[in-house]
């Protein structure tokens, strides 16, 4: 080995301890992110796991969209973004389930839908206007969305 690759091996030992230390510093308690920063990482992870959950597992969507209102929001920008993109998704499964209500009305037999088909058949107008209500608020949740990312890149 010549005193030129040596050195090379040195120096690249050297680097990746500092690497290293770095990654420690980052991850140890009071270094690194800030608890705002935390909170945010926290909120929008919530929210990506909820946007990208299967629409067909509603109690699973249903678990998701509990655990986004519980996330804590210390921040205008954390708070605007949890409420602006819970109410959507609220909406949006609220309007699911009343037209799956529907749906196993109409799929019934004859003479099994009871004495609540009226209102369940009601519901389907409230599930209309809740889709469309929904569909209003997502690109505010998504503008929310970006002004949390924003704000969480610059240190709230």
């Amino acid at each position: 080995m010549t005193g030129s690759a040596g050195a090379a091996g040195t120096a690249a030992r050297r680097i990746a301890a500092a690497l290293a230390a770095l990654a420690v510093l980052a991850a140890a308690p009071g270094c690194g992110r800030s608890a705002e920063r935390q909170e945010a990482d926290a909120l929008l992870h919530a929210i990506d796991v909820l946007r990208d959950a299967p629409s067909e597992a509603r109690a699973a969507r249903e678990a998701l969209l509990a655990e986004l209102e519980r996330q804590p929001a210390s921040t205008p920008p954390a708070a605007s973004a949890r409420d602006t993109c819970a109410r959507a998704y609220r909406l949006l499964l609220d309007a699911t389930a009343a037209e799956a209500r529907v749906r196993a009305l109409l799929e019934a037999p004859d003479g099994a839908a009871g004495p609540g088909a009226l209102s369940d058949l009601t519901d389907l107008a409230a599930a209309d206007a809740k889709v469309k209500e929904s569909a209003e608020i997502m690109p505010k949740c998504a503008e929310a969305l970006s002004n949390l990312r924003r704000a969480a890149r610059i240190g709230m």
